[in-house]
């Protein structure tokens, strides 16, 4: 086909029309989906897949082709394939172009190819929230080339077919509480649903019977311990609903009386639900009348079965044991469901196969188990069919023999998956770089501080080779930030190859374009190691469809010739690093000799001074949007330039650490501070809601001045204290918690806002963060900047929100750029947004004046 979609205005409505189309039926939404696919592309054939599990295979569940013929049922195998599945699973789309044989052999995907003539393909991903689902697979016999907007058309309809397959799957959960509600009206044991206090909320028609309450018969004010017979209440508040707290459920023999005064021995089993959080959501209680109900075994055992089902759609199933072989017994469908297993492979389990707990552990489980009749096991791990390991929360009741049932283990396994990889995600932002995987300074600087109290204790030696990118400013104003980030992820790569021969850390430094190898210098010698890592950028590195040459230079300094502590260390390699700049080297070891300061620096140094007195040092403010719709401008944060006589205007990475370096950084802050407050004083009126942000810095942080500076601005400047925000970096709170976390309480209690900024990038403050006295948190903008190119940066954003949020802390993501980021993080309730998009920094006058207004309210 000869088709130019690109040209026709129809086939956009198409996908429009498809975006607003509601199926009942998923089959049918398949074919619509195919064949606007078809028509908006203008491809032989179209072809819909679904992923397995495990990401191994695809599994064809629609064909559209022009003769209008549907096949399906065929499937893939991937394994051989790892670059099919991660394009994907990125968000991108994969494409076949030009092609006259297949770019692969020997692989199902080539194969399938070649025995449907297929020459141009364009696959689009289907992501059902952050998951890669599927794939719409667009086929061409004839040789092609994808334009632009059939790319863009194929994303598209992508997305549409990942919000149709949610949409079926909610249908179908909705259908199946609707039958569990059936079964429970319908059921002949009496079952109870109560508030976590014992507030009845809920009973079966069977447990009206049972209690003697009429089917209209209000509920408010009775307890489920009031149905209890007055000698066994304390039973019940005393032992049963303890227990069940602590162990998930409690079974036993309780005696009870009706609303007529009845006595009636029943069995109850009593169950603790517990939310994502682990708090207690509602008690659930099965009752069984003794006398009547030993007929009803078998029909109790059939609701059980039932019951599992629903909660297998939760990822719970239920698994009956012996308790001498742990054999397994029968098992929910849930179990096939979390773990895998049909019921011929479960008859042929035990618990010994398929949990990683020594036997040794589950023998003494079984111990506790029949000795208490309630066992809360913990978090485990057990086997899936397909041989991975699932993380569950397994707990245990001991099922007594009685009748013709013989004595068993009722174990149920709970699927936490998502709750342990949301810890593994926390504990990966602490400790990794989100863009190359390698290790951040935080863990950089805790296994380098390890390694030089042993090189004093053990008199070894401790390098640190620092490695940094040539002429990267020229490739970042070229290439732009995505080219750029690529870039980086491949760094990372090459560096992760190059040196997995070696017992050393590689870490991305400050999330920059500097690299770190910390090594052990009495193993490992710098001259070589140096050579490993320039000669792995003798090859190109990919830039979209170009290939890019990177250079890198590299410095070494070691311990305790150069320096004894961890930051010392770094100053002495980057000090080699510049000198390196300055003589053209490719690499520099640490000479004592050489200059800790370039000229520049020197003349920083001299004229600082002047200017912080003569306050030629002009702010720029930067507007803070809300995201809450009729709302703009909620304030500005006050960056500093610096216009020198001599090296032209500077930002503040120029200037700022000269002034650390030389104890002139408490004078730029106050100087910032001051200026900052007598500028907002000035904006009241018209503008008496802004407020403005001003950083301070880790040393005028902990000098212990800061609350009484900050009460000296207030009363000079005349500025109110709730439109004063001060940002504190995750380093600097870090740096000394306590004493920062003393400072903050006492300037919050003064009325004034604190910030933490650059937050994700810090030292493991995830663990503090309950505890700081802080408003807000600022996502730092190398989140920001993955925003539809990285899904680990968007599910980091996703999780800083959520901590913040369930904190009661606002969020603000800085340094967004574009229309897609700002609505993103619109769509996942962050509070407040700063960057290029919403306003270039300001003077003063352009503030006031309205045209950051005029600037933003046109979106």
């Amino acid at each position: 086909m000869n088709a130019t979609p690109e040209n026709d205005g129809g086939d956009d409505i198409r996908i429009e029309t498809l975006a607003s189309t509601h199926f009942e039926d998923i089959g049918r939404a398949y074919a619509a989906i195919a064949r606007t696919a078809a028509a908006a592309l203008g491809v032989d054939r179209v072809s819909i897949w679904l992923f397995s599990a495990d990401f191994q295979r695809l599994h064809r569940v629609h064909d559209h082709r022009e003769t209008g013929r549907n096949d399906f049922g065929l499937s893939l195998d991937l394994s051989q394939r790892p670059d099919y599945v991660e394009t994907l699973a990125a968000g991108a789309l994969f494409s076949v172009e030009q092609a006259d044989e297949p770019p692969h052999a020997g692989d199902a995907l080539t194969d399938y190819m070649v025995a449907n003539g297929i020459r141009s393909m364009l696959d689009a991903p289907i992501r059902v929230g952050d998951e890669l689902t599927g794939v719409v697979c667009h086929e061409q016999a004839e040789r092609r080339t994808w334009s632009g907007v059939e790319r863009d058309r194929a994303l598209r309809i992508g997305a549409i077919a990942a919000r149709i397959i949610a949409a079926d799957r909610r249908h179908r959960s909705a259908a199946l509480s609707r039958q569990a509600r059936l079964l429970v009206e319908d059921s002949a044991d009496a079952m109870a649903i109560a508030s976590p206090r014992g507030a009845l909320e809920y009973l079966n028609p069977r447990a009206r019977t049972l209690l003697g309450l009429a089917p209209d018969e209000p509920l408010f004010g009775l307890r489920l311990v009031d149905f209890l017979q007055p000698a066994s209440r304390t039973q019940g508040t005393q032992r049963i609903y303890p227990a069940a707290r602590e162990n998930g459920s409690w079974t036993g023999r309780v005696h009870l009386r009706t609303r007529q005064d009845s006595a009636v021995e029943a069995t109850a089993t009593l169950n603790v639900y517990r939310g994502s959080g682990g708090h207690i959501e509602h008690l659930f209680c099965v009752l069984r009348d003794i006398a009547a109900g030993r007929h009803l075994d078998a029909r109790i055992e059939e609701m059980r079965h039932r019951h599992a089902q629903v909660l297998s759609q939760a990822g719970e199933c239920l698994i009956v044991i012996d308790p001498v072989t742990l054999a397994l017994r029968n098992a929910s469908s849930g179990l096939e469901r979390v773990l895998g297993y049909d019921d011929q492979q479960t008859r042929a389990l035990s618990l010994y196969d398929i949990c990683a707990e020594p036997a040794a552990t589950l023998e003494t489980f079984v111990r506790r188990v029949k000795r208490d009749e309630h066992l809360l096991c913990g978090e485990t791990r057990v086997r899936h069919a397909e041989g991975h390991w699932v993380d569950v929360e397994m707990s245990m009741v001991w099922r007594a023999a009685g009748g013709r049932r013989r004595a068993s283990i009722s174990v149920q396994l709970h699927d936490i998956t998502e709750r342990i990889q949301r810890r593994r995600d926390i504990e990966r932002l602490a400790y990794y770089d989100p863009l190359t995987g390698l290790a951040n300074a935080n863990l950089l600087r805790e296994r380098a501080e390890g390694m030089l109290a042993d090189c004093v204790q053990h008199g070894r030696s401790v390098g640190f080779l620092l490695l940094q990118l040539d002429r990267w400013q020229r490739i970042l104003d070229i290439q732009g930030y995505q080219i750029a980030e690529s870039l980086i992820r491949q760094v990372g790569r090459r560096l992760k190859r190059a040196f997995r021969q070696r017992e050393v850390l590689l870490a991305r430094v400050l999330g920059g374009v500097e690299f770190g190898v910390l090594y052990d210098a009495s193993v490992d010698d710098a001259q070589n190691l140096a050579r490993i890592a320039h000669e792995a950028f003798r090859e190109p590195f990919r830039a979209d469809r170009a290939h890019l040459h990177l250079s890198i230079r590299t410095a070494n300094a070691r311990a305790p010739l150069h320096a004894v502590n961890f930051k010392d260390l770094t100053k002495r390699a980057g000090i080699a690093l510049r000198n390196a700049y300055l003589r053209n080297l490719a690499h520099c070891e640490y000479d004592p000799t050489q200059s800790s300061r370039l000229h520049d620096e020197r003349l920083i140094e001299e004229d600082l001074r002047t200017a912080i007195t003569t306050g030629d040092l002009p702010l720029r403010f930067q507007p803070i949007r809300s995201v809450a719709p009729g709302r703009t401008s909620i304030g500005a944060e006050a960056l500093i330039r610096w216009r020198h006589p001599q090296l032209g205007l500077l930002a503040p990475q120029d200037f700022v650490p000269v002034a650390e370096e030389n104890q002139l950084i408490m004078a730029l802050d106050r100087y910032v501070l001051r200026s900052a407050a007598a500028s907002a004083a000035r904006w009241y009126g018209d503008f008496g809601t802004l407020s403005v942000a001003v950083n301070v810095s880790v040393v005028t942080l902990l000098s212990g001045d800061l609350p009484s500076l900050i009460a000296e601005v207030l009363d000079s400047s005349g500025l109110v204290p709730a439109r004063l925000c001060l940002e504190i970096t995750e380093t600097a709170v870090m740096h000394d918690h306590r004493t920062a976390t003393r400072i903050l309480t006492a300037i919050k209690q003064q009325g004034v806002h604190v910030a933490l900024d650059d937050f994700g990038t810090g030292y493991s403050s995830l663990a503090y963060l309950k505890d700081l006295p802080i408003d807000t948190l600022k996502i730092d903008r190398d989140f920001v900047r993955g925003i539809g190119a990285d899904s680990r940066d968007e599910h980091t954003i996703e999780t800083i929100i959520r901590l913040g949020h369930d904190l009661g802390i606002e969020v603000l993501a800085e340094g967004v750029e574009t229309r897609f980021q700002l609505e993103w993080l619109t769509a996942r309730d962050i509070d407040y947004a700063q960057g290029f998009y919403i306003s270039m920094p300001l003077t003063e006058r352009s503030l006031l004046t309205g045209r950051f207004k005029t600037r933003h309210t046109r979106h």
